[in-house]
């Protein structure tokens, strides 16, 4: 089975990609870089705000920045140095692209033919994409749906208390952003001991495990199809600054009351 991994320079897409790779369950990796993803988000939220608001926005930006360089230390520290990862799977073959849903990505996906493409972490894919994998086109996203759609989805769970809705699930894509129906999904078991980086790390380890049984599921045309429910507020924006403050009135204690309560 021809399968086809679209993603970004990230350490889940490094660890997630070895493994698949160990397992003989990767045959191509399509990176899109994070620079132009970044610049373009960036770009957006500024000419969307009016001028009395960039300050926050810029607040904004850099908080997220340090943020997601924290997470990355970490997991890189974690589960990526101790797994001796150090970068993609060499053997694999790669391309790089500015954009997932550019002309150069769709011509590649056309001269690849996939039979399965994963997804991870990309900028919103336009329906062009999807047209090229023969069977499934599946999207690893590292949050519940449809109760956490969108990014960042284990911050919004853990700052708002819901453990229990902290895990993945993968998706077949669909042209929305979170919304195709659930071929599988999984929690993270939540301890004392747990931090959001900690559970951020579970999470990933729990993400592979998930797509490893997609794929053995789609290898005997098992794999579930199941339309989402409908519920109000799933879709969940960057978080900003002020969100981050919230999140850390909450910090462990939230996590051990929890995680006391599901011994």
């Amino acid at each position: 089975m021809n399968i086809v991994f679209l993603t970004t320079d990230s350490v889940p897409a490094k660890f997630i990609a070895t493994h698949l790779h160990q397992r003989g369950f990767l045959n191509t990796i399509i990176i899109e870089k994070n620079t132009t993803k970044t610049k373009a988000k960036i770009l957006k939220e500024i000419k969307s705000s009016s001028w009395d608001k960039i300050p926050i926005k810029i607040l904004d930006f850099l908080a997220i920045y340090i943020y997601s360089r924290m997470a990355k230390f970490y997991i890189n520290k974690h589960l990526l140095i101790p797994n001796q990862i150090f970068g993609f799977p060499s053997e694999i073959s790669r391309h790089q692209v500015e954009n997932a849903s550019s002309t150069q990505c769709l011509s590649i996906l056309d001269s690849l033919a996939p039979d399965i493409l994963i997804v991870l972490g990309t900028s919103i894919l336009k329906p062009e994409v999807l047209s090229f994998a023969k069977y499934h086109n599946l999207n690893i996203h590292g949050g519940i749906v449809p109760q956490y759609r969108n990014v960042h989805s284990d911050f919004w769970a853990a700052s708002k208390g819901d453990f229990e809705n902290i895990g993945t699930s993968i998706i077949h894509l669909d042209p929305g952003v979170d919304t195709g129906n659930i071929a599988l999904q999984g929690s993270v078991k939540i301890t004392p001991e747990d931090t959001l980086f900690s559970i951020k790390n579970k999470n990933i380890e729990l993400s592979l495990r998930l797509i490893i049984q997609a794929i053995e599921l789609a290898k005997t045309e098992s794999l579930p199809n199941t339309p989402q429910l409908k519920v109000k507020g799933g879709f969940h924006k960057t978080p900003g600054i002020f969100d981050f403050f919230r999140w850390l009135t909450i910090t462990s204690k939230s996590v051990k009351d929890f995680s006391s309560k599901n011994i």
